[in-house]
């Protein structure tokens, strides 16, 4: 009787220090992301399906030396090859990986198990375009390095050499302004996603990826259907959603956010040269998207970094009209390759079947790709 009763004791004892030890456990793997302001950026309750999200990691102290790039359908063709070649020959210190649509997939399912909602979101996403946005943030976030479309092509200057010498200690995002100088007021200024650098685990790349989350819930929300059952009818302008206006807004927002961060949109704008906010430096128009903004002769200019080709894509800026599914006789600027040439749409067709949107739909201009 007494043996019985001083095992039953022992029993009980066992399982109340297994208890305690799962409780320390449990809190003491949890306060860490608790306790780091970064990390908590990353907790998104709307879609969370997991309690721990991707480690931060605050050690790397530049940009790492890598290049990332996404294949499409068309593969690597030879004038992407030559593209390509352009930035790989002028920068042979640096890695680079080509992704294709199976081994994107691949490598978020991987890199991001422990993020189940990004994965899921992600995979179900039904239109490649949006998918190639959210890669290269993931990409960005999860390893660092420098996101480049397969038509672009690098000039002169190393990429070593896009960051001035004062900004590289700090600089931990960098980005170029697509729209900023010679559209008057009545356009809404936004970074261009061709090209984008950083280190890994950047808040500000973790409010971006937070918020197309937030974004795809409300949509699907709004709809009442899945994320893979969204139409393009649905999704609407892939630039607020995913693009480069997304971008844009997530990092200005999560920049806000930081403290002791204080800036406004004019300091920002009609940049002459780099500015660094935060440890965000925002390049001037010129240095990735020259063709897209409108210098006089008197403005400064430094050199173009990098040359957005526009390969395979009709570049439309729409101008007077809002958006609405029926474009005929739509007054466009279009991207010829070479500079921007007037024209009207004048056959009757549905525009979001021809991937035409408009990036700014309460604004005098607007600009659009068909992606």
């Amino acid at each position: 009787m007494f043996l019985s009763n001083r095992r039953s004791a022992l029993k009980s004892v066992s399982a109340v220090i297994v208890v305690v030890l799962v409780l320390v456990f449990f809190i003491s793997s949890h306060t860490r992301y608790i306790t780091n302001p970064e990390i908590l950026l990353f907790s998104n309750p709307l879609f969370q399906t997991t309690t721990t999200p991707p480690e931060f990691i605050p050690s790397v102290t530049a940009i790492p030396e890598k290049i990332w790039y996404k294949l499409d359908s068309r593969g690597l063709t030879q004038q992407v090859r030559e593209r390509v070649d352009t930035c790989l020959n002028k920068n042979p210190s640096y890695e680079y990986e080509c992704l294709t649509d199976i081994s994107g997939d691949a490598y978020v399912v991987e890199k991001f198990a422990r993020r189940l909602d990004i994965v899921e979101a992600f995979l179900a996403l039904p239109f490649p375009i949006l998918k190639a946005d959210f890669l290269r943030y993931l990409l960005l976030f999860n390893e660092g390095g420098t996101y480049s479309d397969l038509d672009v092509s690098c000039n002169e200057m190393t990429i070593q050499d896009w960051i001035p010498a004062q900004y590289k200690k700090d600089a931990r995002v960098v980005v170029g302004w697509e729209f900023d100088v010679g559209w008057g007021d009545s356009f809404v200024r936004e970074f261009a996603t061709w090209t984008i650098m950083a280190r890994p685990g950047s808040p500000h790349l973790a409010m971006v990826l937070e918020d197309i989350l937030e974004g795809l819930q409300e949509k699907t929300q709004e709809h009442n259907v899945t994320i893979a059952d969204l139409t393009w009818t649905m999704v609407g302008d892939v630039v607020d959603l995913t693009g480069p206006r997304r971008m844009t807004r997530s990092i200005l927002k999560s920049l806000r956010a930081t403290p002791g961060i204080d800036f406004s949109d004019e300091s920002i704008a009609n940049l002459s040269e780099p500015k660094l906010v935060g440890d965000v430096l925002i390049l001037p128009g010129y240095s990735f998207a020259l063709s897209s903004n409108h210098y006089k002769l008197e403005d400064t200019q430094g050199p173009a970094l990098a040359t957005h080709h526009l390969t395979g894509v009709g570049r439309i800026i729409m101008v007077g009209r809002q958006w609405r599914r029926s474009c005929n006789n739509l007054t466009i600027l279009m991207w010829n390759g070479v500079g921007y040439q007037a024209g009207t749409i004048q056959s009757e067709f549905n525009c979001s079947s021809h991937g035409l949107y408009t990036l700014f739909p309460h604004h005098r201009v607007g600009s659009g790709i068909n992606r």
